[in-house]
Formats: structure tokens, C-alpha cells, sequence
């Protein structure tokens, strides 16, 4: 049954607090942090450490009263649940391993593209293979389809529910979505194996979607088939959901409707989990065994700068044509990033990222000395420090610690002896825990009107007017589709927790049998889960296969690892499991 009703907007959001630029003396902060950073002295010396604590904090906020000290708490590395075997662990026979890479073959093979010029389901043709996909899930695990109830929503979006026994529980949503970013055919030539092929080279499978998100979708579908040919029968409601739009921004069409639908079945809160595509495990994280599940994801802006000038003949020019004056606001954006020096941006509290560091530093032998120095001799007084040297490594690790800021289109001029009347830009901003969507519109409006005001142009900040309203001479910037504040940070205590980081320990020990370490993570990019926060504050954005199993993610050769399937599987096989058995807090 398809639901045509329109979607509702997008889960409220609160934009976190900024910290203050100033900076308090050493010497007290290294009472708090002590606190912060040492269990066992905490253990034995709690009263002692409580007053300590509370006199650091009440001399340091007489000055310093903005700073968000209740966040520092959530800094700390958490503490390491004991790993939570499932009643059955998934040790699969070669055929069934067989199985599964013939689905994921066959799931690749199907090129369900998803353009950001789509139209309605039943109107652009180009959603013809989204119906071939539904069509597959069913023939390809029929049993599992004969126990869930199926519901279509708005036409292509999936949601599979497998009813528990129990409707006190809060059920469990494992997500994926089986929308692809396109392949272009003129691209085609510079593919080893064919965009759609689902080659198999006894290593990989080659194909759009052989990484993102496809072997997700089918490891779901697997693990639920197998426990239930084993005989299990949910307590806890189990509820699989498929988008047919991630790669498009906003997801308007696919979990911009699913998540609302879900909201009025269970309510606000009405889920014990979300577990989304994300980050995975990494064997060699500084040294040590680690699964990097991310916890927090930046939020997202796009914009439109339009830049309005005098037309003419080129003979004569001005200084600065439109172009001239665009290429002036591009260069200021690009010269002047997000500040991760002067106020500690990039690296505070609100960052999962700066945890995820504090347990390198607790449990990795080859964590930096000098970063580990940073974490911990000053606290937020040296955070701009540390990601100062964190920018400088790579563009992933500078992309961590603060908003990115990517100028991905530019259009202007029509003829070569003819002065550009109209020129515009659109660019992309990937917006830092510790900012906000109207922290970026300050930021970029600042810089803009400053290049405005040199040129004699008007300039127009997110005000909405009509280009025509502006008398032919100006600089306008206005937002561009709905922007979306960073996602609220994911609980590192409670019994939720401890279920999904003890699951995680118990299914993807380290080499030799070691422990992995659980941390939360931070993911530059977005994900569906945006859609959920209403629904539960238990996000994990966690595939649960090897970190490093996947290549060509959006572009040519995109290829996935057979064995990081199988074990995004066997992970899916425990999580329902412990999920199910789970009687803790919701």
C-alpha cells in the first residue's frame, strides 16, 4: 500500500552553543580536567575531586560564564562495556556465503540512480529501476517478506516491520537506503568493470552502489532471513527502512516522508535505535584496535550568490566586471575558512571527534605525545592548537575540525565581447558541531558585504528580495533548499549504549582476540538518520565491516570488499539479537 501524504518537516533541531573566546589559567583548569580524565583517581577520591571539581568550575565561570561546561563531561573517553555475545553467533557455511555475494551481485545490477531532478515517483521514468529493486527484494528473500508487513511510502520509500511480541518495547530501525548516485555514461570507458556490472573478482564486487549503500541493504535482508529460518520470533518490534533518495540532499521523497509516517505510528521518542550506514572498524586506529562508529554528523547549507552588474560592450570594461567581482567573493571565502585558532573552534566539547581522540590517547601506543599533550595540559586553552595540527595532515582531517566551505558552481556571461550582466555562484557548507546554520549566514554575509561595499554594489543578506528589487547593482546571497544544524550527539552511557558497544566488542574483536575500543565518531557528511532525531536520541551511524573495504565511493571504479559484507552481516545477525533480549532503559 503506497502512502501519498505530504511530508512533514524535518525533525526540530537546537543549534549548539558556541564557546566564549576567552580562556582561563592553566593551573584551574587542570583541577577539572583531572577530574575528567582519570577514573581510577576518581574512584578513590571522589569527595575530594567533587570539591575540587566544583571550585575549578565556580572560579573559572566568574569569568568565564558563557563557556558550555556542562558539555566537558561528554569529552571523556566512555566507559568500556564487557562484550555482549548474542544467543547465536552467525558462522556461515561457504554456501551461504555464496548466497549472500549472488544477492549483492544481483542488488548492484540493478542501477537505481537518484538524480536531484527527479520527479514524482509515478511521473519521471528514471524511477523505473527503483520498482525492479522492490520487485527483487521480494523474489530474493521470500520468507522474510512473507513474515513483515511491507508498507510502500510515498510510492518507493521501504519500510518492513516484523512485529514483536511484546508492543511495550520500543522497536529497533536498522536503515540503508538503495538509491545510487549516477553513473554518467560518459564516464563508461574509464570503468575497469562495467557501472552496473556487479563484477565479481573473487575479492570485490564492481559497480555504482557496491559500496553505497547496497551490501548494507542486503546484509539487513540476510540477517533477518537467517535468524528466522532458525526459528526466531521477535519479542522487540524489528523495523527495516529504505530510502530511494539519500544522495539527494534532502531525501524529500524517500525518509522526508518515512520518518514522519513513523513518528505518528510509535510518537516522539518512539524507537530504542537508529543504526544508519556510516564509519566501520579500523585495526590500526594510532596503534590499537578501534570501531569508529559516528555518533554526531556536521550539519549542511547551501547558498546562492548572485552578483548583478552594468552590461556592454567588452571594449569598454569597468575594473571589475560580475565576474571580476565574483571572483573576489569566492577568493574571500576560500582565503577566510571558519577560524579554528581564536576561538576553539573546530575542537570543543561538541565534537565527537575530540573524543574519539581522548580514547586514542587513553588506549593507543602510537597516539602522538604532543597531541596527547595538547588534550590534556590545558583543555579547551589548547584544543585550536591540537587542530591546528590536525588541519595540516590531510583534507579529511582538516575537513574534521571545522565548517568546510566548497564553491561547486559558478555561471556568468553569455557572449565573449559582451560585459556579464548576472553572474552566480552555489556553494556548499559543511557546518562544524561547535557552529550553527545563522553562525554560517554571519560568517558568509560578512564577507560578502565587505566585497559589495568595495564594488558600489548593494548588498543583500538572506532577506528574500527579488533580484529586480535591487536596481541592477548588487551582491545577493540567499539560502538555498532547507539547511540543517549539526545532529545532536549520541548518548556514551546508559544500558543503550552498553548494548550496542558491548555488541560491537563481542562480533568484531581485534586481531589476535583483542579488545576493540568503542568511540564515537564524527561524520562529515549527511546521512538518512537526519530525519530521526525526534524519533530517538540512540543514533549510530555504523556499517560494522572493516574500515578500508570500499573504493570508488561516488565515482568511477566504486567497488566493496565480500568479506566486509559478510561481516556487515554477521553484525546485523547479533544487533537484532541483543536488541531483542535487550530489557534495560529505553
Amino acid at each position: 500500500m503506497s502512502s501519498e501524504k505530504s511530508s512533514l518537516p524535518l525533525p526540530s533541531q537546537s543549534a549548539p552553543s558556541r564557546p566564549a573566546r576567552s580562556l582561563k589559567p592553566r593551573i584551574l583548569f587542570l583541577l577539572l580536567t583531572t577530574l575528567l580524565l582519570s577514573p581510577i583517581l576518581l574512584h578513590s577520591a571522589k569527595p575530594a575531586l567533587e570539591l575540587a571539581s566544583s571550585t575549578a568550575r565556580s572560579l573559572l565561570q566568574q569569568n568565564d560564564a558563557e563557556y558550555d561546561w556542562s558539555a566537558l563531561e561528554s569529552v571523556q573517553c566512555p566507559v568500556q562495556p564487557e562484550a555482549l555475545f548474542p544467543k547465536t553467533m552467525w558462522n556461515m557455511t561457504s554456501q551461504e556465503k555464496e548466497e549472500l555475494t549472488k544477492h549483492y551481485v544481483e542488488a548492484v545490477q540493478i542501477p537505481t540512480q537518484s538524480f536531484d531532478d527527479n520527479g514524482e515517483p509515478l511521473e519521471d521514468p528514471r524511477w523505473g529501476p527503483f520498482f525492479d529493486f522492490q520487485k527483487w527484494l521480494k523474489t530474493a528473500f521470500p520468507l522474510a517478506n512473507s513474515k513483515a508487513k511491507v508498507e510502500y511510502i510515498n510510492t518507493l520509500g521501504i519500510i518492513a516491520t516484523f512485529e514483536g511480541s511484546d508492543p511495550s518495547l520500543k522497536p529497533l530501525l536498522l536503515m540503508s537506503h538503495y538509491d545510487v548516485v549516477p553513473a554518467p555514461e560518459s564516464t563508461y570507458d574509464r570503468w575497469t568493470h562495467g557501472a552496473f556490472s556487479g563484477f565479481n573478482d573473487g575479492k570485490y564486487i564492481w559497480g555504482r552502489g557496491a559500496a553505497d549503500d547496497k551490501p548494507l541493504v542486503v546484509s539487513q535482508w540476510e540477517a533477518i532471513t537467517k535468524l528466522l529460518s532458525d526459528g526466531f520470533v521477535p519479542r522487540r518490534t524489528i523495523i527495516l527502512s529504505h530510502g530511494n533518495d539519500e544522495e539527494e540532499v534532502f531525501a524529500r521523497r524517500g525518509q522526508g516522508h518515512i520518518a514522519p509516517f513513523l513518528e505518528e505510528r510509535y510518537g516522539k521518542d518512539g524507537l530504542l535505535m537508529v543504526i544508519d550506514e556510516g564509519s566501520g572498524n579500523k585495526d590500526d586506529f594510532f596503534g590499537a584496535s578501534f570501531a569508529l562508529p559516528a555518533m554526531g554528523e556536521k550539519g549542511y547549507m547551501d547558498i546562492v550568490i548572485s552578483v548583478g552588474t552594468d552590461g556592454g560592450h567588452s571594449s569598454v570594461p569597468p575594473e571589475h566586471t560580475g565576474i571580476g567581482v565574483m571572483s573576489q567573493i569566492v577568493s574571500g571565502l576560500e582565503d577566510n575558512p571558519f577560524d579554528t585558532k581564536a576561538s576553539g573552534l573546530g575542537l570543543t566539547p561538541h565534537s565527537p571527534y575530540l573524543t574519539s581522540l581522548m580514547c586514542a590517547a587513553k588506549h593507543s601506543p602510537s597516539f602522538p605525545k604532543k597531541w596527547s599533550s595538547l588534550l590534556k595540559s590545558e583543555g579547551p586553552k589548547s584544543w585550536p592548537k591540537l587542530a591546528k595540527l590536525l588541519a595540516s595532515q590531510s583534507r579529511l582531517d582538516r575537513a574534521m575540525v571545522g565548517t568546510t566551505t566548497a564553491v561547486d558552481v559558478v555561471n556568468g556571461g553569455v557572449k565573449v565581447n559582451a560585459l556579464p550582466e548576472l553572474v552566480t555562484a552555489k556553494v556548499n557548507f559543511r557546518i562544524d558541531f561547535s557552529e550553527s546554520v545563522d553562525s554560517t549566514k554571519d560568517h558568509v554575509a560578512k564577507i560578502l558585504a565587505k566585497v559589495a561595499k568595495k564594488n558600489g554594489l548593494e548588498f543583500s543578506g538572506f532577506k528574500g528580495k527579488d533580484t529586480k528589487d535591487l536596481g541592477g547593482k548588487f551582491v545577493q546571497v540567499e539560502l538555498m533548499g532547507q539547511p540543517l544544524e549539526p545532529a545532536p550527539n549520541t548518548p556514551t552511557e546508559g544500558g543503550v549504549w552498553d548494548l550496542f558497544a558491548g555488541t560491537v566488542k563481542a562480533v568484531a574483536p581485534g586481531p589476535n582476540g583483542e579488545e576493540r575500543i568503542v568511540t564515537p565518531f564524527a561524520s562529515t557528511g549527511n546521512t538518512d538518520c537526519k530525519m530521526y532525531y525526534n524519533l530517538t536520541k540512540n543514533v549510530f551511524r555504523y556499517m560494522g565491516g572493516p574500515s578500508g573495504g570500499s573504493g570508488g565511493v561516488h565515482t568511477v571504479d566504486e567497488h566493496g570488499s565480500i568479506a566486509a559484507q559478510h561481516a556487515i552481516a554477521r553484525w546485523v545477525h547479533a544487533i537484532i539479537q541483543n536488541a531483542d533480549a535487550y530489557d534495560g532503559e529505553e
